[in-house]
């Protein structure tokens, strides 16, 4: 088990719904729901759906800027959701996050060399000022910017380079776990591939491991070892990235390779094969999430809640259709 970095447990998160003056709970958003997880050192792991998932939310989740609702999680050997205090402050040395929104995660109020070496200050590292100055400028030009841009503002940058900031922020403490959430979605496409490969080149040269989230099958693809799709708070199918997309077992999955733009169809396949919309977390169905809108639901499906099981512990899906059916055939 000392290849396992992150282990979740049966998490669950909801969030409460409060209404009247007395502000009552009246029920729940249930955004994650019983997720088992396990992330290997150096690995890419992909969390993939539709949005409203939950995979943001489990994202959040796994590094505690979420309480769990309930459930385990160990990180690096340590229980991590029992950390509190100094040794919950050490622990997230090793743990960081890359938000969606450039324009949004970094303080506009602030210089580059101000965003970057805040880590510093709140762990206690590097006290030396011309020591964290130089550190700063060695960060900026790891990610492909210049020294010179740390007396410069966010606003003065372009969505690349202010991703390109964030990621310098991200890995200033040398961490372990690196949560990317959605990282290119706000940005050109031109700017993606850059992004992307500014990541990986990270991920070699610093030793990380990336939990990435995304709702583009494209990206995942690029850039993942192993993909987990969810939907309605739940793994419904996980493998690593050339099983999953060469042989997709869950008909959720099937549904959303189908829906990867190609020349003259567009997304016209997803809805010949997916009809009504995404249950309400609130009030989710009995059994498997995914039946109201599956073409092949069976009795089971409406009644017991599947788990995730299959032939090989590399792939996995949590659906009651018989594990040797050509899904195929029959999508």
């Amino acid at each position: 088990m000392s290849d396992i970095i992150l282990e979740a447990k049966s998490i669950r998160k909801y969030f409460p719904i409060k209404k009247g003056f007395f502000m009552r709970e009246v029920g729940q958003v249930k955004a994650v729901e019983e997720i088992n997880l396990a992330v290997r050192r150096g690995e890419t792991l992909g969390l993939v759906g539709e949005s409203g998932c939950g995979k943001s939310t489990l994202g959040r989740t796994l590094i505690r800027l979420y309480e769990p609702t309930s459930g385990e999680i160990k990180f690096d050997g340590s229980d991590f959701r029992n950390l509190s205090g100094a040794e919950l402050r050490q622990k997230r040395r090793d743990i960081q996050m890359i938000f969606q929104d450039p324009y949004a995660s970094l303080d506009t109020r602030m210089t580059v060399g101000q965003i970057i070496e805040q880590p510093f200050k709140i762990h206690g590292l590097l006290p030396d000022k011309k020591e964290r100055e130089e550190r700063v400028k060695e960060l900026l030009q790891l990610v492909g910017l210049k020294a010179s841009h740390v007396n410069r503002y966010p606003h003065e940058f372009s969505g690349g380079q202010r991703q390109r900031i964030s990621i310098a922020r991200a890995v200033a403490l040398n961490p372990k776990l690196i949560i990317c959430d959605e990282p290119v979605s706000a940005l050109d496409v031109s700017i993606q591939a850059q992004v992307l490969n500014l990541l990986k080149d990270l991920q070699e040269r610093l030793n990380l491991t990336y939990i990435f989230i995304s709702h583009d099958l494209s990206v995942i693809e690029h850039v993942c070892d192993r993909i987990a799709v969810m939907y309605l708070g739940r793994i419904v199918e996980i493998a690593t990235r050339d099983e999953l997309f060469k042989n997709p077992k869950h008909p959720y999955t099937r549904a959303l390779m189908s829906s990867i733009p190609s020349i003259g169809t567009g997304k016209k396949k997803m809805s010949k094969i997916l009809s009504g919309e995404i249950p309400s977390p609130i009030n989710p169905p009995k059994g498997c999430a995914f039946h109201p809108r599956c073409p092949h639901k069976i009795k089971e499906c409406s009644e017991i809640t599947p788990q995730l099981r299959g032939d090989s512990p590399q792939h996995l899906k949590a659906c009651h259709v018989n594990l040797e059916t050509n899904l195929k055939e029959i999508l």
